[in-house]
C-alpha cells in the first residue's frame, strides 16, 4: 500500500511540475489565472487535509503564490513544494488562532497547538536553514498583537465609535501583515532573489485579497460582532446598532447601498493600494506578484460593479 501512495505521490508531483514549467504571465494575465487555479487543485491533491474543519480553514488560505514564487526563483520543484507546504501549515496555524480569538472556543486553541508542532517537526525535516525556526517563532509572536488590537475594534465598533479612513486602512493592513511578517519569512530563508520589496507586494495582495473576504463576509461578521473593513467605514453614516437590528436580507444592503462612506473608503484603498505597487521595483522573477496585484483590484472592482445594491467603483 505504501509503494502505491508513493507512486501514486511520484505522479502528482510529475503533473505539478509540468503545470509550473507551462505558467505564463506574460501575454494572458486570465490565462495565467486558469493555470494557477489548476495548479492550486494539484497542490491540494498532493498533500490533502486530514478533516473538514481543516479543509475548510485551508479553503480560507489557498494561495499558490508562494510556491510560483519558489519554482520562478530556483526551477526547483521540491524545493517550491517543501516552501508550499510551510507556508500552509503557518496559514493554518493563524487562522486557527484567529477563529479561536472570533468565538472563544477551545476546540481551535487545541488545533492550533497541534499544527504548531507540526510546524516545528517540519522545520527539523529537510531544512537547513536553521535561522527560519527562530525567525518564525518571532514573527508568530509578532502577530499575536492584532488579534488584541482586533478586540480593540471590536468593543469600539460594539460602543457605537466611528472610524477615520486612516483607522480603517490601518486595519486592513494589520490583518494581512501575516504575510509581509510570517509567510514571507519562509522565502526570505529559501530565495536567492528575495528582497523586501518583494515582502511589500505579498502584503498588498493579502490586503487585496482580505477585502474580497470581508465583501463576502459582511453578514457573518455583524451576526458574530467582528470587525469588517466595509461595516467600518458604514457606520459613519448608519448606527452599528441598526446594522446589527436589520434583517439578515437586509444587512448588506444597509452597509453598501446605504453608505457613502463605505464606498468611498473602499476605492480610496484600491487606488491607493495600487499606486503604491506600481512604485515598488521587484526581481523580474516575482514580476507576476504585481500582474496578479491588478488582477486582484479590477476582481473587486467588478464585484462591486456587478452588485445588485449599485456600488459603483471607478478608478
Amino acid at each position: 500500500m505504501s509503494n502505491f501512495r508513493n507512486f501514486d505521490k511520484e505522479g502528482i508531483v510529475d503533473k505539478i511540475s509540468k503545470a509550473a514549467k507551462e505558467l505564463d504571465f506574460t501575454n494572458d494575465i486570465m490565462g495565467f489565472i486558469e493555470q494557477i487555479i489548476s495548479l492550486s487543485i494539484l497542490l491540494s491533491n498532493f498533500d490533502p487535509p486530514l478533516s473538514t474543519t481543516y479543509r475548510t480553514i485551508d479553503e480560507k488560505a489557498q494561495d499558490p503564490s508562494y510556491f510560483i514564487a519558489t519554482y520562478f526563483d530556483t526551477k526547483d520543484v521540491y524545493q517550491a513544494l517543501w516552501v508550499y507546504r510551510m507556508v500552509r501549515l503557518l496559514a493554518r496555524y493563524v487562522l486557527l488562532l484567529d477563529r479561536f480569538f472570533e468565538i472563544r472556543d477551545d476546540r481551535y486553541s487545541w488545533m492550533a497547538k497541534r499544527v504548531r508542532t507540526s510546524i516545528n517537526k517540519f522545520l527539523l525535516n529537510g531544512n537547513e536553514n536553521h535561522h527560519l525556526n527562530y525567525s518564525i517563532d518571532y514573527s508568530l509572536k509578532q502577530f499575536y498583537t492584532f488579534w488584541k488590537f482586533e478586540q480593540i475594534i471590536k468593543r469600539r465598533i460594539l460602543g457605537g465609535f466611528t472610524f477615520s479612513y486612516n483607522e480603517i486602512r490601518h486595519f486592513n493592513l494589520f490583518k494581512s501583515s501575516d504575510a509581509s511578517t510570517i509567510y514571507a519569512s519562509v522565502l526570505d530563508a529559501k530565495l536567492p532573489s528575495f528582497n523586501e520589496n518583494v515582502s511589500l507586494i505579498l502584503h498588498y495582495n493579502q490586503a487585496f485579497l482580505d477585502l474580497q473576504d470581508d465583501w463576502e463576509d459582511i453578514v457573518d461578521d455583524v451576526q458574530e460582532d467582528m470587525p469588517n473593513v466595509f461595516v467600518m467605514a458604514a457606520v459613519k453614516d448608519t448606527p452599528y446598532k441598526r446594522i446589527k437590528n436589520s434583517s439578515y436580507e437586509s444587512i448588506r444592503n444597509m452597509v453598501l447601498d446605504r453608505s457613502d462612506s463605505s464606498r468611498a473608503s473602499i476605492i480610496r484603498l484600491l487606488n491607493e493600494y495600487q499606486e503604491s505597487i506600481s512604485n515598488i521595483c521587484i526581481p523580474d522573477n516575482f514580476a507576476f506578484l504585481k500582474s496578479l496585484s491588478d488582477h486582484y483590484a479590477n476582481t473587486l472592482r467588478e464585484t462591486f460593479s456587478a452588485n445588485p445594491n449599485n456600488m459603483m467603483i471607478n478608478k
